[in-house]
């Protein structure tokens, strides 16, 4: 499944989606492509509201967090996250050790769609996810690009 990373973060839907997920919701995509929030009868009016507003984003966002690659990496870099000096962010990476090459993302070693210095799809995810907060996309772009920030 080759995805790039869409602008959901940018969404208003995101950092509710964030809080939820804090909060104890959660978000399920159903094959019809409805999204399943539980609980459902607990959902705030104002949640519920941006929900029908923005359902493709919605439906992306999910089926974003809900993928088991995604999920696997969001695990790992909280970790990471939890582990990081105060006021600082780690590097992320899934695999230590992959080689930082062309082609293929230099947080776990998938095939990337071109021939770029850069992280998958699941990764660039991950990531944002782990962290909690919405994240300014040039942010996410240059993180997703280098492998150490100076």
């Amino acid at each position: 499944m080759t995805m790039t990373t869409p602008d959901v973060f940018d969404s208003p839907l995101y950092p509710v989606v964030i809080r939820l997920e804090g909060q104890g919701f959660q978000f399920r995509l159903l094959p019809d492509g409805t999204v399943q929030v539980n609980p459902g009868a607990k959902l705030p009016p104002d949640a519920r509201a941006l929900f029908q507003q923005h359902p493709d984003d919605l439906r992306v966002l999910v089926a974003m967090a809900t993928d088991a690659g995604v999920h696997d990496r969001r695990d790992v870099f909280r970790l990471q996250y939890a582990a990081a000096p105060t006021g600082t962010l780690p590097t992320f990476l899934f695999t230590t050790g992959v080689a930082y090459v062309r082609g293929a993302c230099f947080s776990c070693g998938d095939v990337l769609p071109g021939l770029t210095f850069a992280r998958c799809w699941r990764c660039a995810i991950a990531w944002r996810l782990a962290c909690r907060l919405a994240v300014p996309v040039w942010v996410a772009e240059a993180r997703n690009g280098a492998k150490v920030l100076a």
